[in-house]
Order: structure tokens, then C-alpha cells, then sequence
């Protein structure tokens, strides 16, 4: 699949699909959670996120992080570049950008914002994550963050269309050694499940109108 990047910037004024999209990939205890997200507003942590695509072979690519294993909630899992906003940025796409940059080395100007994605809740960190969706119009390079990153993971967005992507089973949520029981698409040896699994579910439903 490829669209152009006028097309792209099309699918993204639509409306939402939002926590519907959320949903698909939540796992079943957290759906009462997402659908309160209101109530965690003025407590929940800010935090932005890039989705990050560009164009390859007439198809459309997604760039994923592995993050590094560490003692927390997020080690080692498939996510977006992305983290917590500072007070000097000057708002959230500025969050993204700068995550960006600093977690793979992609810099600014490479990138040109073309929509963005629904609000997400993530109750085991307590943060509201704002995904921006980024456009590069080639393959860029990378300068990872060793402490950060393990490896990008690029993904074909069209492998996500193809039948008997999607599992549930048991997670390891990383606090002492609880579980959770989820969805996950399972590309080319990959598990995405969480956060990651319910934001690329709504890109995809966006996609796909």
C-alpha cells in the first residue's frame, strides 16, 4: 500500500476513530480505563509520540523502536520514538520531534507533520500520550541512543492487513513480575502490544476508511 502524501494529509482531517480503534487492542482490563480517560486528565503525566512513515518500493513504512531492557514498565518493548514533554518545549509536536531526534537521530527537517492521532490514556505509567504522525519522503538515517534504543524496526504497513496478525497471550508488565493478558500483532518475528498495538490500530482503521 502507498498513498501520496496529499492523500495521507487527507485521511488525517477526517474524524477520529479514537478509543474505538483503542479498543481493538486494549487489553480487557483496561477498557474501562480508556473509555474514563477524562477522569486522569488533570493527574496523568503529558507525553507525545512519533509516528513516523516514509516510502520504500511503492509501500508505505512504519519505524518502530525496540527499546533497551532496564528495570521499568517499558523495557524492552516495540514503541514509537517518543517520551515525556519539558517545560522548555514548546508544545507537543515539539515533544516528538525532539524525542525523535534524540532517541534515533532523526532531525526536524526531515520531518514534515501531517496529522495526528486520538489521545491515549496508559494507566500502569499514568501518562496521556499525544501521537503525531510524521512524513519523510525517503528512508532517513539513524544515530541511536544506545542507553534508549536497542534497534529501529521498519515495517511495512500493509503486513498489518495481511490475515492472522493478530494473538493474545500473557505479558510481562515489568513490575515484579506481574502479568497481563493482551493482544499483539505479530509482524516478521515482532510482537507490538500495548500502547504501541492500539495507537497503530487506529493509523490503520485512519488508513483504511
Amino acid at each position: 500500500m502507498l498513498f501520496s502524501k496529499t492523500e495521507l494529509k487527507q485521511k488525517f482531517q477526517q474524524p477520529l476513530p479514537g478509543t474505538a480503534s483503542h479498543l481493538k487492542m486494549a487489553p480487557p482490563n483496561r477498557a474501562k480505563e480508556l473509555l474514563e480517560k477524562e477522569n486522569h486528565l488533570l493527574t496523568a503525566r503529558q507525553s507525545a509520540v512519533m509516528v513516523l512513515l516514509f516510502p520504500s518500493n511503492n509501500r508505505l513504512q512504519a519505524i518502530y523502536i525496540k527499546r533497551s531492557e532496564y528495570d521499568g514498565v517499558h523495557s524492552g518493548q516495540i514503541a514509537f520514538p517518543g517520551g515525556k514533554q519539558e517545560k522548555t518545549d514548546p508544545g507537543f509536536e515539539a515533544t516528538a520531534l525532539r524525542e525523535t531526534f534524540e532517541e534515533i537521530g532523526v532531525t526536524a527537517d526531515k520531518i514534515e507533520i501531517i496529522g495526528q492521532l486520538s489521545d491515549l490514556f496508559i494507566p500502569p505509567s499514568n501518562f496521556i500520550v499525544k501521537p503525531f504522525v510524521g512524513y519523510c519522503t525517503h528512508q532517513p538515517a539513524y544515530k541511536l541512543d544506545p542507553r534508549e534504543i536497542q534497534a529501529v524496526v521498519e515495517i511495512d504497513l500493509a503486513d498489518f492487513y495481511s490475515e492472522n496478525r493478530i494473538f493474545e497471550k500473557e505479558f510481562s508488565t515489568g513490575t515484579a513480575g506481574k502479568t497481563i493478558k493482551a493482544p499483539y500483532f505479530a509482524i516478521n518475528g515482532i510482537e507490538i502490544w500495548g500502547a504501541t498495538a492500539m495507537i497503530t490500530s487506529e493509523l490503520l482503521d485512519v488508513l483504511n476508511h
